[in-house]
């Protein structure tokens, strides 16, 4: 096999991977990644349910996962007997889940095995510590339909970003949704350093500062929302800890401010396009604490809902689309 993502990926630590949309083929790239990574440590985990051979809400069907001796994993432990892998259990978690509690296995056997982990990022933070305490080289997350905010898991880790036929609007819909996501991915950190500093160190939920990091006051209302009528006219960056809206970039627009949006890091940003878009050209721009990279978009033309796209037309409007490097992890040959 010709490795395609391995390559991309370098030396991440954690390798997250985030789809447009349900069935976006996300178990694809991942169980590539553990093909192309063949002799390292790996461990992985799922923030849905990953690897039954058809799925349990639509019926679809989905990837198996093959692991081989050695992987971790961690799962539901009432999943095991549909795994056919022998392991040993290494660690109970504290992570609850509507399937049970989570526990770390190890693959004493090659073999498949179903996930169903954590689904919240302070979950999966300290079971990457234990994953790594128990050996493991890398951290692979199959993330759920539209989850960006497992992408901030682990300081010098790395996004695929998984489009495929099974998001609505055919191909042009899907270009322009992952052109939408790798911009906002692109975002930088501020290049003052007074402001950087402040965004380090701000834990409030809303903040306002100059584009030099002083702080400016910022009326609240009774819910601790910030008073939007009573922004400055003038330039300023506004912190926002928690996601950032369509309706509050709208806000924004309509009042005219000329703002800088500041987050955590791109995962915070939860608007769609068309806000982006008004936001962007009414002069505002965005700002990220940290800054996360893409290291590759998939590309899968079959859809589990029968619509399937052209191959080559679907990674040529992706390719014109995004600057980040496209692939096919279907390709088995790995050709363009």
């Amino acid at each position: 096999m010709i490795s395609l993502l391995a390559p991309l990926v370098g030396d991440a630590s954690t390798i997250s991977l985030v789809g447009l949309c349900k069935n976006a083929g996300k178990t694809t790239a991942m169980c590539r990644l553990i093909r192309e990574l063949d002799g390292e440590k790996l461990a992985m985990t799922s923030v849905g349910r990953d690897g039954e051979r058809k799925d349990i809400v639509t019926g679809t069907k989905k990837p198996e996962i093959w692991i081989p001796r050695g992987t971790l994993f961690a799962t539901v432990q009432g999943l095991l007997p549909l795994c056919d892998t022998t392991v040993s259990v290494e660690a109970v978690t504290d992570a609850m889940t509507p399937l049970g509690v989570v526990a770390v296995f190890r693959a004493l056997s090659d073999g498949y095995i179903q996930l169903a982990g954590p689904s919240a990022v302070p979950q999966l933070e300290p079971l990457s510590r234990t994953f790594r305490a128990l050996g493991a080289q890398r951290v692979l997350i199959d993330g759920a339909a539209a989850r960006r905010s497992l992408a901030c898991v682990g300081e010098d880790g790395c996004v695929i970003l998984c489009a495929g036929a099974s998001m609505p609007g055919g191909v042009s819909a899907i270009a322009a949704e992952t052109a939408h996501l790798c911009q906002l991915f692109a975002s930088r950190e501020p290049e003052n350093a007074a402001l950087r500093a402040a965004l380090s160190n701000t834990r409030a939920r809303f903040a306002l500062f100059t584009p030099d990091g002083d702080s400016l006051p910022l009326e609240r209302e009774e819910n601790g929302q910030p008073r939007w009528g009573s922004l400055p006219r003038k330039r300023c960056v506004l912190w926002v800890a928690g996601g950032v809206t369509g309706s509050l970039l709208r806000i924004l627009a309509q009042r005219g401010v000329p703002a800088a949006v500041a987050v955590p890091d791109a995962t915070h940003f939860l608007q769609d396009r068309g806000a982006t878009e008004r936001f962007l050209r009414g002069g505002g721009r965005f700002l990220v604490r940290r800054r996360l990279a893409i290291a590759a978009v998939t590309a899968n033309p079959w859809s589990a809902y029968g619509r399937h796209l052209d191959r080559r037309e679907l990674l040529d409007a992706l390719r014109a689309a995004v600057a980040v490097p496209v692939v096919d992890v279907r390709q088995e040959n790995g050709g363009n």
